[in-house]
């Protein structure tokens, strides 16, 4: 790949001339939230920062019954901007060589041939920042916490056949008819370098290449991550979101440090280490901040502990059905419901794909709990006439005294808290009950399709006579009823703080759609507005 040109980029009325030698390219998460694709490039060396799915960009054109067509390889997301405009970056067994795909991107901003990358660095596990790692070539490899890394594959193990959410490993393709369809051959797993990690447990690695339904895994172990990424030295540091394995980055390049912050906050429970971060990267003194500023209108956040108290009156006053739900993959807010169940002498019931991403995530971290040794967990298991494999495999570890089914918690729904959202409603047929209590603990209704789902989760509640606790209201004026949420983001005051702290000579805004905000550090810095695939060069 040619080293980075030092013209600085005008776009759209600006134009940043900050040096010769580093380029930062946002090819997502520029003036939106999610998405994140970040192109550091430091002479030879090139990484992207995070290189995610936009959920935005993707629902102006898609749905949940209108996909991109797997058959037609990239070509779908190329067509509607999904992926940056970067021949030579793609899985070639996906169309990603062909020139016909490329011809109509030639004139979109920021395209440019890139056959060379030396990696993909990993903030943490949602798939806003995990998502279109699907979709890059095959030898490119992933550097990220060991949580991430298992959180990916657990996410992939336990939702299978989807070519967007390859992220961890691969189904070839071949081509058929001008079409590509699967080469039904072994599962390619991503290389993937884990920060932190002297060495790779025993365990980690059968985990590694288990799963995968009835094809198995090959490719490279795990590895610990070096200390540097070509010439870039790396520095990691661990920091509170609302995922486990978050991290911040720092990357030494020749004009000095670059960091990155990936998604933070400071109100969890580990919200110290956001600030040993920002402690950390403030010593540095770094040229460059790019950050993320998901949420700068709220002053005053809801934490952690706060849900924890607002639900402790409600679990302890309801005798009956009880359900808790929270995002996906929120073990922070899952850890919360089981203290509360063990404290009010219930059991805390999770879905087999919770139970298997907890599994994971005590490989990686045996301080998180083991669901299959835990004496306040079980399993949850639905009524169906067939399991898929990895379902089938893992619960055939669990002994019977393990696992509920609905006729069990329908006979005895006082001795659980039963883990379940939206997508899980149509259990409350199987458990044939009337009466009891829906904690909702997840993020207010983000777009017009959510604020359907949350008044159809309303219907289903007034139908089965269950009280709704924590209702994030609505745009009709139903009233919030506030407490039972903590967001994974960074509040005004506390983004406020760390970006005086770490004190950068510019200040690149990602991830957030509050441009205004970020105008009050112009006193301090400069603040440079990316836009989506201009360069901005540093020196």
């Amino acid at each position: 790949m040619a080293r980075p040109g030092s013209q600085g980029s005008s776009a759209g009325g600006w134009n940043y001339r900050l040096g010769e030698s580093v380029q930062i390219t946002v090819y997502d998460g520029a003036g939106v939230i999610g998405g994140n694709k970040i192109l550091l490039e430091d002479g030879g060396t090139s990484i992207f920062l995070d290189f995610g799915m936009s959920f935005g960009t993707r629902s102006l054109y898609f749905e949940e019954f209108l996909k991109p067509r797997s058959a037609a390889g990239l070509t779908d997301l190329v067509e509607f901007d999904l992926l940056p405009p970067l021949p030579g970056l793609y899985r070639p067994d996906m169309g990603g060589d062909a020139d016909g795909l490329w011809a109509a991107a030639e004139g979109r901003p920021g395209y440019r041939r890139l056959d060379h990358v030396d990696g993909v660095v990993v903030s943490h596990a949602h798939v806003d920042h995990t998502g279109y790692i699907s979709l890059l070539h095959p030898d490119i490899p992933v550097y990220t916490s060991p949580l991430t890394a298992v959180i990916s594959k657990a996410i992939q193990d336990t939702a299978p056949g989807d070519f967007e959410r390859e992220v961890f490993y691969q189904s070839p393709r071949v081509a058929k008819n001008g079409l590509v369809t699967s080469a039904r051959d072994k599962l390619v797993v991503r290389p993937h370098f884990l920060f932190g990690v002297p060495a790779t447990s025993n365990d980690l690695v059968a985990f590694w290449f288990q799963g995968g339904g009835a094809r198995a895994l090959t490719g490279p172990p795990p590895a610990p991550a070096p200390e540097r990424i070509g010439n870039l030295t790396v520095r990691y540091f661990p920091v509170d979101h609302s995922i486990p394995g978050a991290m911040a980055f720092a990357f030494e390049t020749a004009a000095g440090w670059v960091v990155y912050t990936g998604d933070l906050r400071f109100h969890g429970r580990n919200g110290e280490d956001t600030r040993r971060f920002m402690a950390e990267a403030s010593r540095l003194q770094p040229v460059c901040l790019i950050c993320e500023g998901t949420h700068p209108e709220t002053t005053v956040p809801v934490t952690e502990s706060e849900v924890y108290e607002h639900a402790d009156p409600v679990v302890a006053q309801e005798r009956g059905l009880l359900i808790a739900d929270f995002g996906p993959r929120n073990v922070e807010r899952l850890l919360t419901f089981r203290i509360l169940a063990e404290q009010h002498g219930r059991r805390l019931a999770v879905l087999p794909k919770d139970a298997y991403l907890l599994r994971a995530l005590h490989l990686a971290d045996p301080q998180l709990p083991d669901p299959a040794a835990d004496p306040v967990m079980v399993v949850y298991v639905k009524n169906r006439l067939q399991r898929l494999k990895w379902e089938d495999e893992f619960l055939g570890s669990f002994p019977g005294d393990r696992m509920v089914t609905p006729a069990e918690v329908r006979e005895r729904p006082g001795e659980f808290v039963l883990c379940l959202s939206f997508w899980d409603l149509s259990e409350l047929i199987d458990l044939k009950t009337r009466g009891g209590t829906y904690i909702y603990s997840s993020s207010e209704a983000y777009d017009e399709e959510a604020a359907m789902d949350l008044q159809r989760l309303r219907n289903w509640l007034d139908h089965f006579q269950l009280r709704l606790v924590g209702d994030p209201g609505d745009r009709s004026g139903r009233s919030r009823e506030p407490g039972f949420h903590a967001s994974g983001h960074i509040h005004g005051p506390g983004l406020e703080e760390l970006i005086r702290t770490i004190a950068p000579r510019y200040l690149v805004p990602v991830h957030t759609e509050s441009p205004a905000f970020f105008d009050r550090f112009r006193d301090q810095m400069q603040v440079v507005w990316p836009e989506r695939g201009q360069p901005i060069v540093i020196s």
